[in-house]
């Protein structure tokens, strides 16, 4: 693998690695079965992301999941797998 390969990779798990939350904040985790690398899991992730009212997007390319904590009152769970729909990546409320 070259060189840039591997810092490529290494950034995205870097950028994707989760961040400390606030306890007590609305989650969701919602399936993603389309993501097949690791281009396609920062995309969902940075997706997520821009959505306003959304906190923090972590996404697992190993599971296909997607965990977001989000202001409910500015947005919804529909608008957020609606957003994930849009970029490519049709989402799921995990049951």
């Amino acid at each position: 693998m070259s060189k840039f390969l591997r810092f490529a990779c290494i950034a995205i798990a870097l950028l994707m690695s989760p961040k400390a939350s606030s306890a007590g904040e609305p989650s969701v985790t919602l399936t993603v079965e389309k993501m097949v690398c690791p281009v396609c899991a920062y995309r969902v992730k940075k997706t997520l992301e821009s959505v306003a009212g959304v906190k923090q997007a972590t996404v697992s390319l190993a599971t296909k999941t997607a965990v977001v904590i989000y202001d409910e009152t500015q947005v919804s769970v529909s608008e957020l797998t609606a957003a994930s729909g849009k970029a490519g990546f049709p989402a799921a409320v995990k049951r």
